[in-house]
This record gives structure tokens, C-alpha cells and sequence, in this order.
């Protein structure tokens, strides 16, 4: 009862947060405030909360400059940016996880970075900003990172896997979720195959190998979700006990007190990077990079870190005992992280989807 009456809670959060995203969309015209405003991106539901309380709410009070959020996600912003073509972008700073950067410098929908604007940026992982440089050109200042490992249900699961491949352990077999490769945590557990199996993405047979594992599971996997929503949904109602997922995620469902654990795979996570990008077009550049000050500050980025559960992008930050002791973090664990080549993965994601479905359709 206490585990349903958890995600009743969780679910009716979410809710709320979804009218906010319905009404919440704010103009980057000015808004009455002496300092003017900007329109900035946000994930929705416990995320937005703590990016509020962390940087908007010290930004506003300290510039006069007011910020209007939007939630929801990348697909909706990246889709938003395109109709705008480069000209008047209905956002002033957003943010994008890797998948949807290339598409985005690619469509000139993005400028690069001024980065001598940013004081702090010399304190920022340079693992994290290679991810976004294009062309020799950093366009994104990483915020967090999230790593892809296990997350299990503890009181289902006695012994927890250790590594990607153990995934095919007959023991888990019917209580598996797997994500298609459309939905980001998808492709990067398929990453992690591809890499757990020795070898790339840019490699065909390497693929090939990792579609022929998967087969294995056709009959394992007993749940397909393809957003956050769908997973939690799956975990609590006992549909699956064991799902490729985020640490952030994991240890948040935790800590809200549902029967969750997570590991870390010893062949090496998977980052889940996200970072804030300013759109081309913008006319708010001057109060864009006073925000961005704030947004790379470590006096501001560690309480949002520690509240999300997730690696901040400044490197200089001192994390309480409690974080440090669950989550991995840093430059020489960022390091290690396998990070998916979506330069290959971009162009063949629909094919590669098609071989999933074949499997699993």
C-alpha cells in the first residue's frame, strides 16, 4: 500500500507540473521588471523545482531580471527552434541533452558560446564541454551530467547485476524494461552493448553482434517505455524489476521512499549529459550570459546537483558526504563514462529502430 500510495503522490506531482508547462510559457519581450526578462528552458516536475530555487530565484533577485520558464522537453524545443529558422526564437537559453545538438548546430538554430563572457568556465569539466564543441566550436556550458546504469527494484531483486551484459541472466528474465532506441536512455544502453561486447557504434559487425544478443531477450523483456513517466510506471506496478535508467532518477525514486537501487555497470556508465545553449537570434544576450554566470557558478550549481542527485559541470565544487557517497562524479569519472557516437547514431537511428522492432514488435 505504502508503494502505491508513493506513485499516486509522484503521479499527481507531475500532473501539477504539466498544467504549469501549459500556462508557464512567458514572452522574451520585457515584462515589466526594470531589468528586463528572458525566456529560458526546463525540465519538468522535481527538476524545474530545484533549477528555481538554485538559479532563478537568486538570479532574479540580484539583476531585477525576470525569467519566465518553459517545461517540457527536447524534442518540443528542438521542433520550436526549427519553425523559428534562426529569427525571433520563442527561447533565449535552452537546454538539450547530446542527442539533439548536432541536429540543432546543424540546422543554425544554435550560436557558439562567447565563452570569454563566462568567468567561470575554466572551472567546467572539459570532458562534459567536448561533448557539445562542433567544428571546433563550444556551443553548450554543461550543467549535469546523469549516469545510465541499473536501476532494480530491491525487493525483488536479492543480487543486483554488476555489468551491462548481465542483463541476460535467466534470473531477470520476464521482469526486464527495455526502452526503444528513439527514447535517449534506449540508445544508450544500446551503446553500452555495442561497447560492453568490445565494440563502437561506427562499426557495422559490432552492431550486428549487439542485435543478435538482444534477440536473446525477445521473450524477457516484459515492458517497452518510452519516456520517464512510462518507466516509473512500469517499476512501481511491478511490471519490471529491473531497467537501464539513470542514477539521478534512481536515487530520487529512493530517497521518495520506493524499493530502488542502482549500480553503476564495471565496464562503465553511460553520461547523460545536459547543457544550456543560447538560441540563434536571441536579443537578450547581455542578460543571457548574466543568467549563464549564474547557471556555471559552483555556488549554485552544487545545491541543484545534490537536490537532483546528478554530477554538477563545475569542477571546483566541494559535494556533502551524502552525495559523494552515491553518486560518481568528476573529470576522471567522466572520463570513463561511454558516451554515445551520435554522429553515427543520428543518421542511422531509424534503421537501427526498425531492427529493434523486429525483435521486439
Amino acid at each position: 500500500m505504502m508503494f502505491k500510495r508513493v506513485g499516486a503522490i509522484l503521479a499527481a506531482t507531475t500532473a501539477l507540473f504539466a498544467a504549469a508547462c501549459s500556462v508557464n510559457t512567458g514572452s522574451t519581450g520585457g515584462s515589466g521588471d526594470s531589468g528586463g526578462a528572458i525566456t529560458v528552458t526546463a525540465f519538468a516536475g522535481a527538476w524545474s523545482e530545484a533549477f528555481t530555487s538554485a538559479f532563478v530565484a537568486p538570479f532574479e533577485q540580484d539583476t531585477g531580471i525576470k525569467v519566465n520558464l518553459v517545461l517540457g522537453a527536447d524534442a518540443d524545443w528542438l521542433t520550436k527552434l526549427r519553425a523559428a529558422g534562426g529569427k525571433n526564437p520563442p527561447f533565449d537559453l535552452v537546454a538539450f541533452t547530446s542527442e539533439s545538438v548536432r541536429a540543432a548546430v546543424g540546422g543554425n538554430l544554435l550560436q557558439p558560446l562567447d565563452t570569454g563572457k563566462i568567468p567561470a568556465w575554466n572551472q567546467l569539466s572539459n570532458t562534459l564541454i567536448q561533448q557539445s564543441v562542433v567544428d571546433g566550436k563550444a556551443y553548450g556550458a554543461p550543467l549535469t551530467t546523469g549516469s545510465l546504469g541499473w536501476l532494480y527494484r530491491t525487493d525483488k531483486i536479492s543480487t543486483p547485476p554488476t555489468d551491462w551484459k548481465d542483463v541476460f541472466n535467466p534470473a531477470y528474465c520476464g521482469h526486464i524494461a527495455l526502452a526503444p532506441l528513439t527514447y535517449n536512455a534506449g540508445m544508450q544502453f544500446f551503446s553500452a552493448l555495442v561497447h560492453s561486447l568490445g565494440g563502437t557504434l561506427a562499426d557495422p559487425a559490432a552492431v550486428d553482434r549487439a542485435f543478435t544478443e538482444l534477440a536473446k531477450l525477445k521473450n524477457c523483456v516484459s515492458s517497452f517505455p518510452a519516456d520517464a513517466g512510462s518507466v516509473a510506471t512500469a517499476v512501481q506496478n511491478g511490471d519490471a524489476w529491473l531497467v537501464p535508467y539513470w542514477d539521478g532518477r534512481a536515487l530520487a525514486m529512493s530517497k521518495a521512499g520506493q524499493p530502488i537501487g542502482f549500480t553503476y555497470p564495471a565496464s562503465g556508465a553511460v553520461g547523460a549529459l545536459t547543457s544550456y545553449y543560447v538560441p540563434a537570434g536571441t536579443t537578450h544576450s547581455d542578460q543571457v550570459y548574466k543568467f549563464l554566470n549564474y547557471l556555471t557558478a559552483a555556488a549554485h550549481q552544487k545545491p541543484f546537483a545534490e537536490a537532483t542527485f546528478y554530477g554538477a559541470g563545475n569542477n571546483t565544487i566541494t559535494y556533502s558526504a551524502d552525495f559523494d557517497a552515491k553518486i560518481k562524479h568528476g573529470e576522471d569519472v567522466y572520463k570513463t563514462f561511454t558516451w554515445v557516437d551520435y554522429n553515427t547514431a543520428t543518421p542511422n537511428l531509424n534503421r537501427w529502430q526498425q531492427r529493434w522492432n523486429q525483435i521486439f514488435g
